[in-house]
């Protein structure tokens, strides 16, 4: 069992290989099992505008029926061309992205660790997290596609693979508006110089892209450029949706504009300040950082910015899940940011209100948020990682 075999240029145990065929056909399982489950985004949005492709064809996209951005309905009129259901071929594509992100979580662990135990036991703990599953494979959802977008960016990143890593990150841009949570991050490595400003074209062009065949369907141009200013807009019922940040302490359904204005300066202003204080801290940017990075903007964000939706902590967990296997010890901060998140999906697909209040929850998150500036904070001031102290840029994280 201990037996080393070569799958091209890696190298993997018997027993660990083992491992991983077993938890793949266990996930693969669970999916399975839950496939028949229809909620209400399905019946309500995607089943409607699957219906007015499949009548349409591609020229439908001309009209206005759908708010997401242009390449998730390409998709959705590639799978009108299949002769399955159309359910489960839309969410047989995302659980199949399920498994390439936790193929490339695993591998980023492995870059990061030089651990393939690490790698694969964090390749099992996403296939298996509550949220993945229901997701995808319960809730019909493709927040699948941008995250692995973001992971396929920054694991370029991390190799210096700049132009490659932007690319990714131009095309997660073009299919989900929330990847902009994580931009600061980008930020910091352009002031580290690990990014230059010519590497941002790749944001504008990759959109411009995937709108492009929509444009040529006939939908007006300045429609497909405003898509997800119209997103935005239709979400000012609430300023948090099932999602545990500071609107569901001071009040989340009063003053609904006053508090959408004062809150989205008040992130500004935070993260102004924030990237002020790291541009001046000459840190080695090590995989750690990056992915340290990740995880604690797109805590920040979503934590001040209004109309947060139950789902916009997917990529934060899919980072955090790396950073815990880089940061064994702060394995507690992943399982309380799990369980925080599955709490606005089991109330969104069972229809019942959580023992917990979200008000109590927030200050939960708020917790893990704090723990997680912390460990930035303690990392911005480790002499270890300082290059002020003469070191150069290291490799190997740990």
């Amino acid at each position: 069992m201990k037996k080393e075999i070569s799958i091209g240029t890696y190298r993997t145990e018997v027993s660990e290989l083992l491992f991983l065929a077993v938890i793949t056909l266990l996930a693969a399982g669970v999916r399975i099992s839950v496939r028949s489950f229809i909620a209400e985004d399905w019946s309500v949005y995607w089943s409607h505008w699957l219906s007015e492709l499949e009548a349409g064809g591609f020229g439908a996209l001309a009209d206005d029926f759908y708010d997401y951005a242009p390449p998730v309905m390409y998709l959705l009129y590639g799978i009108t061309l299949l002769p399955i259901n159309a359910m489960t071929a839309f969410k047989g594509f995302c659980c199949l992205l399920d498994f390439a992100g936790a193929a490339l979580i695993a591998g980023m662990v492995n870059e990061c660790t030089g651990s393939r135990k690490k790698a694969h036991l964090a390749y099992g703990i996403f296939l298996f997290l509550p949220t993945v599953i229901l997701n995808a494979a319960v809730w019909s959802q493709c927040d699948i596609i941008y995250t692995l977008l973001i992971l396929c960016s920054v694991c370029f990143l991390m190799k210096n693979k700049t132009w490659t890593g932007m690319w990714f990150y131009g095309a997660a841009f073009a299919v989900k508006l929330q990847t902009l949570f994580i931009f600061p991050f980008l930020v910091i490595l352009w002031v580290r110089r690990k990014v230059d400003l010519k590497h941002f074209i790749t944001i504008p062009v990759m959109y411009l892209a995937g709108i492009f065949p929509a444009w040529l369907a006939g939908r007006p141009f300045a429609e497909l450029i405003g898509i997800y200013a119209f997103q935005g807009s239709k979400d000012r019922w609430s300023l948090s949706i099932k999602f545990p940040n500071i609107y569901q302490i001071i009040g989340n359904n009063y003053f609904l504009d006053e508090y959408v204005g004062a809150g989205m300066y008040l992130i500004l202003g935070i993260l102004m300040i924030v990237m002020f204080y790291m541009a001046y801290q000459r840190v080695q940017v090590t995989k750690e950082y990056m992915i340290l990075l990740v995880v604690f903007f797109g805590m920040l964000t979503t934590y001040f910015i209004p109309h947060m939706h139950e789902r916009y902590l997917y990529l934060t967990d899919a980072f955090l899940l790396i950073y815990i296997m880089i940061r064994t010890d702060r394995f507690f901060l992943f399982i309380g940011a799990s369980f925080l998140t599955v709490v606005g999906y089991a109330q969104y697909l069972t229809k019942n209100e959580p023992n917990v209040s979200y008000g109590v929850l927030a200050f939960v998150q708020l917790a893990v948020l704090i723990q997680i500036g912390l460990d930035l904070y303690h990392y911005l001031h480790n002499p270890a990682y300082s290059l002020d102290s003469g070191g150069e840029e290291r490799r190997i994280l740990r």
